[in-house]
């Protein structure tokens, strides 16, 4: 067995959701990762889940059972109650130990430059992490361009545009990138060689793989090998720049067997 990356899976959904009639397992997560060859996978709730609290608490279980295997990612409609909201996400970050929140402009119906989705933005720069934002379908609140304003208010935030554009829009998340440093861009959903494009133009620091859902794990994957790239700038764009970006504490030695990856650490 050859000692391979830490390949991290950025973006994946727990639990049920009622506004993409979607539903993922942690049995389907595993499985996908086992065959993928995936290290660890940062886990949030899909948008249209009942009870996101629920979900948070379930994802932070899983984290517990598999540590280091996976990170929780908080996700819940910042319409409503500030005070409900925000200590909802403090306490993902300080109690769960999650990496960050999720703005979903589709799901939640939420506009970037509204209140309630400033307020996503101000919660994440108070708790010190970063935010997903989701990009593509669901104009014009998915609109990448919308989050120009927030990464220019907030500079030292990291702010990860989720699908990157899904495929339509990839060259207004590319533009959106080039004009903000603190924009980051997960890929899943969108055309390999866009992005090619954008870890050429963008940087290699500022691209992350992503899947989205469990059936997606291996057409993520597929692509960013079918792109050929320099081995360490495929160690960056697979695994290092989302351990970087959400601040990852991952530990340990990690090498890639028939069935996937396992750790000599252990997990």
């Amino acid at each position: 067995m050859a000692k391979a990356l830490k390949v991290v899976d950025a973006h994946a959904h727990l639990g049920k959701c009622c506004v993409f009639d979607l539903a993922s397992t942690e049995e389907a997560l595993l499985a996908r990762m086992d065959e993928s060859g995936i290290d660890a996978t940062i886990v949030q709730p899909y948008p249209g889940a009942k009870n996101a609290a629920e979900t948070h608490d379930r994802i932070a279980e899983l984290c517990a059972k598999y540590p280091e295997r996976f990170f929780g990612l908080a996700s819940v409609s910042p319409h409503g109650d500030r005070q409900a909201y925000h200590r909802e996400v403090e306490r993902c970050v300080r109690a769960l130990h999650f990496v960050g929140v999720k703005l979903h402009t589709i799901g939640h119906g939420v506009n970037p430059l509204s209140e309630d989705g400033q307020y996503v933005f101000s919660t994440a720069a108070e708790l010190g992490i970063p935010v997903m934002v989701h990009t593509g379908p669901g104009m014009p609140f998915a609109l990448p361009s919308l989050c120009i304003p927030a990464a220019q208010k907030h500079p030292d935030l990291k702010i990860i545009l989720a699908h990157a554009g899904f495929a339509v829009f990839s060259a207004e998340a590319q533009v959106a990138a080039s004009v903000c440093r603190n924009l980051y861009l997960e890929t899943s959903w969108c055309i390999g060689e866009d992005i090619r494009w954008m870890i050429s133009t963008i940087g290699t620091d500022r691209v992350m793989m992503g899947s989205d859902l469990p059936s997606n794990v291996p057409v993520e994957v597929a692509k960013y090998k079918a792109l050929n790239l320099d081995r360490e700038v495929y160690d960056q764009v697979m695994g290092g720049n989302a351990i970087e970006v959400f601040n990852l504490p991952m530990q340990g030695e990690y090498v890639h067997t028939a069935r996937g990856a396992q750790s000599q650490a252990g997990l």
